[in-house]
C-alpha cells in the first residue's frame, strides 16, 4: 500500500486542537519534500501531525531506508537522545504542531497509540546509540563503556527504575559482548572507571557515582542522552562479574 493510499483524507481536529489547548503548542506548515528536521539536529520540541504526512528515515545507510510514517494525530520527535537520529520529511504539503519537550508526558498520558511510538523510538535511538558505541569504541573502548553505561541509566530513568544503579538486568558476559570487548578487557575497563571515582562495584553490579563525568567521558565520540522527564540478586557470571570483582 502507497503513501498516498494510506493518508487519511480528513484533516484531524478535535483530537489536535484539545491536545494543544491542552499543552501549548504552535503550528508549523511544511512544502512537499520540506524537511521537518534532520539527523543530528538538536531537539527543541516535539510534533503532532495535523494533516499530511512525514517520512522518517535514516540519513547515514545505503538507500536510506525508511523508519516509518506519521499521519495525522501521530507524534514525532520523540527520544531520548539530545539530538534526533533519524531525519523527517514532509510527503505532502503537511501541517505539524509544535510543542515543548517538557509536555509530551501530559500529551501522550491517554494516547496508547503515542505512547507505543514513543517506545518504538526510544528503542531505534537505543540501537543507533549502539551503533555508534561500537564505532566510536575502536578508537575509545572506555568512552565506549561510559557511554554505554550512561544509555542503561537513563533507559532505567525512563522506565522508573534508579537511574544510578545497573547491574541486575546486565550481566557481564552481555556487556562484553554488546560492546565488542572480553570478559578481561570489561573488567579492567570497569576497574579504571572505579579508579576514577565515576562507579562504585558492589555485589549486584555497579553504583553509578557521576552521572555527569561519564556523560562528558561518553559525549566525545556519541550523541548525546536527553535527560527522561521528571514524571515518568547477583549478576555473577562465569569468570566476573559486571562490578569488575573476580567471582569467588
Amino acid at each position: 500500500m502507497s503513501v498516498q493510499d494510506r493518508q487519511p483524507v480528513a484533516r484531524v481536529t478535535s483530537d489536535a486542537t484539545s491536545v494543544e489547548s491542552k499543552i501549548g503548542s504552535a503550528t508549523r506548515v511544511l512544502a512537499p519534500n520540506e524537511f521537518l528536521f534532520r539527523a543530528g539536529e538538536a531537539k527543541t520540541c516535539f510534533y503532532r501531525v495535523n494533516s499530511g504526512a512525514v517520512c522518517l528515515y535514516e540519513q547515514n545507510r545505503a538507500e536510506h531506508p525508511v523508519v516509518d510514517f506519521a499521519f495525522p494525530g501521530d507524534f514525532v520527535g520523540l527520544g531520548f537522545l539530545e539530538t534526533h537520529a533519524c531525519c523527517a520529511r514532509a510527503v505532502t504539503k503537511t501541517e505539524v504542531a509544535c510543542s515543548p519537550l517538557e509536555a509530551l508526558a501530559s500529551a501522550i498520558e491517554d494516547d496508547p497509540k503515542a505512547q507505543a511510538k514513543l517506545n518504538d523510538a526510544v528503542e531505534r535511538e537505543f540501537e543507533f546509540r549502539r551503533a555508534a558505541l561500537v564505532e566510536a569504541g575502536r578508537s575509545s573502548p572506555l568512552g565506549r563503556l561510559a557511554a554505554f553505561l550512561v544509555s542503561l541509566s537513563r533507559t532505567n530513568a525512563h522506565e522508573g527504575r534508579d537511574p544510578t544503579v545497573i547491574g541486575e538486568s546486565c550481566p557481564s558476559v552481555f556487556a562484553a559482548a554488546y560492546l565488542g570487548l572480553s570478559i578481561e578487557e570489561l573488567t579492567a575497563l570497569l576497574l579504571e572507571l572505579e579508579r576514577r571515582e565515576l562507579i562504585k562495584a558492589y555485589s549486584g553490579g555497579v553504583r553509578l557515582r557521576d552521572i555527569g563525568e561519564l556523560e562528558k567521558l561518553a559525549s566525545r565520540s556519541v550523541a548525546p542522552v536527553r535527560k527522561s522527564p521528571k514524571n515518568h540478586a547477583d549478576n555473577r557470571t562465569q569468570g566476573v562479574s559486571l562490578s569488575g570483582g573476580q567471582n569467588a
